[in-house]
């Protein structure tokens, strides 16, 4: 039997949706869930792929990504000069989309290998490959530990200022926030250092600490 993305989605309706729903993410779509706390906005995408997507990775469109994005208070796309004017809203506040947020993620299968520093950036192996439909519940399940395990932890954590600001101030493009041994990890997505959008970044977390944003 040829297996297709509603396969998928179904299969993370059962496993993933009641976990995500339990700890809040009950704004959005299936695909495209929000929470929100406060000023807090984590936000979690949950995307097949496309025919044409499928064909150039040599997979199925019932194979699917993991993203992840996170606002907080103080450093948040809703501050951010280069997105704020384009955040959408939904009944529970701003959703904004998983590249307007400064931090920004994606889940790895259990068994991808550690993240590799190659000649274009950083390279892990974030494709959860589907090819049959009873694959789907085995991906489902296993992204569902993966949040049970470290994911949720990640998007409700208490991120020190100050070590964001170390981070934004070095040189790495895009710094790693956190990293798993299977190559899933929050990185944020404040592009080369001394750019525009770098120092907006660092402009909006240098304002937090010295309480400007909460004033």
């Amino acid at each position: 039997m040829q297996v297709k993305a509603s396969d998928t989605r179904a299969a993370l309706k059962r496993h993933v949706l009641p976990l995500l729903r339990g700890h809040g993410f009950e704004d959005g779509t299936p695909q495209k869930l929000w929470r929100h706390d406060g000023d807090r906005i984590a936000h979690i995408e949950l995307s097949c792929l496309s025919t044409y997507e499928a064909k150039v990775r040599d997979a199925t469109t019932a194979s699917f990504l993991v993203r992840l994005g996170l606002s907080l208070p103080g450093y948040s796309a809703t501050l951010d000069p280069f997105q704020r004017d384009y955040v959408k809203s939904g009944p529970n506040g701003p959703r904004p989309s998983e590249p307007q947020m400064p931090i920004r993620g994606m889940v790895c299968p259990a068994a991808s290998p550690p993240l590799v520093r190659g000649r274009w950036g950083k390279e892990v192996q974030a494709l959860w490959q589907v090819e049959t439909p009873a694959e789907c519940d085995a991906a489902a399940v296993d992204l569902a530990g993966q949040f049970a395990d470290y994911v949720l932890d990640w998007l409700r954590r208490d991120w020190d200022f100050a070590e964001l600001l170390h981070l934004l101030e070095g040189p790495d493009p895009s710094p790693i926030l956190v990293l798993a041994q299977n190559g899933s990890h929050l990185w944020l997505d404040a592009e080369l250092a001394g750019s525009p959008i770098r120092n907006a970044h660092i402009a909006m977390v240098k304002s937090w600490l010295s309480g400007g944003a909460r004033g």
